[in-house]
């Protein structure tokens, strides 16, 4: 290694240039190209078996992105707050109803070891879901079961990604701050993306649970914000279009995608991809500060 409606809808700048503090993805869009890029990268991998499981999981997750019925958009939280992290317990019957669409379509894909998870998950209670769905979503992910974990957070992505994009329309985003967590969700980043529009160079943070992006300043530690101590490496050059940002104050560190260079990759798929990248960091003590949906088995805290 190297070194809801009731919020007026906010108009845009004209200019084309403008920093977009959020923006807004189509969640088929996105599962679509994760889907596909599973694909690939399973051909080289000794993960072939796992990454097939996950593009199964993320292709349903684009079917019903697109087909599921959402119901109507619930009340947030108020002006200012982090909109989506405020949803009440009513909204547990809408993912849980999208999980038993997934799994139910996923059962006959899968081998029997799977299928046994699978119909497990299946006759949880509500009650037992809600309690999981939110260990999870507060991050205290070792309180989910790991062999669930995939599911339920596909469930949860799925509902969170298809109302993000409304509520980014309703929201003033020059009242935003740079932060480390998701301003729509409150959840962890997968990792950061260096884009070339609207112009070269810019970084934003795509996240773990409802795919939206924020910006957030280059060279600065997108866990504690720091910006004078901070390592960059790859397995590769210094040119490689997967590279790790690290902290040398409060050791966690993100892994930067160069999308620029290469439109086809996935934040997901290809952070699964480089795993060898975050077992030399965290040899070398440090932790990562982000959450990866096809890895939630793997997170501690």
């Amino acid at each position: 290694m190297s070194q809801t409606a009731e919020i007026p809808m906010v108009p845009g700048s004209e200019s084309p240039l403008e920093l977009k503090h959020i923006k807004a993805v189509d969640p088929h869009a996105v599962y679509h190209r994760r889907a596909q890029r599973l694909l690939t990268l399973a051909k080289d991998s000794p993960l072939a078996d796992y990454f097939e499981l996950c593009r199964r999981v993320v292709s349903i997750q684009a079917r019903l992105a697109k087909e599921a019925d959402f119901g109507q958009l619930l009340s947030w939280g108020k002006e200012g707050a982090i909109p989506l992290s405020h949803f009440g317990s009513e909204v547990d019957s809408y993912w849980q109803g999208l999980l038993q669409q997934l799994l139910s379509d996923l059962l006959p894909q899968v081998d029997e070891s799977v299928a046994r998870v699978v119909r497990l998950l299946m006759q949880q209670s509500p009650e037992q879901l809600s309690t999981w769905g939110r260990a999870l979503r507060e991050g205290r992910m070792s309180d989910a079961p790991a062999r669930f974990s995939l599911f339920l957070w596909a469930a949860m992505g799925l509902y969170w990604s298809h109302w993000a994009p409304m509520v980014i329309k309703r929201m003033d985003q020059r009242k935003l701050k740079q932060q480390s967590l998701c301003p729509i969700c409150g959840s962890h980043p997968v990792a950061s993306v260096i884009v070339d529009e609207p112009r070269a160079g810019l970084r934003y943070l795509h996240c773990s649970l409802c795919e939206s992006e924020w910006h957030y300043i280059r060279a600065h530690c997108t866990s504690c914000g720091q910006d004078k101590e901070m390592t960059i490496w790859s397995l590769d050059d210094a040119q490689a279009q997967v590279r790790i940002e690290s902290c040398d104050e409060c050791h966690g560190y993100t892994k930067m995608m160069f999308i620029e260079k290469s439109p086809l990759m996935d934040v997901a798929a290809d952070d699964l991809a480089t795993l060898i990248l975050d077992k030399e960091l965290n040899a070398k003590g440090f932790g990562a500060t982000t959450v990866n949906p096809l890895l939630l088995a793997h997170e501690t805290e």
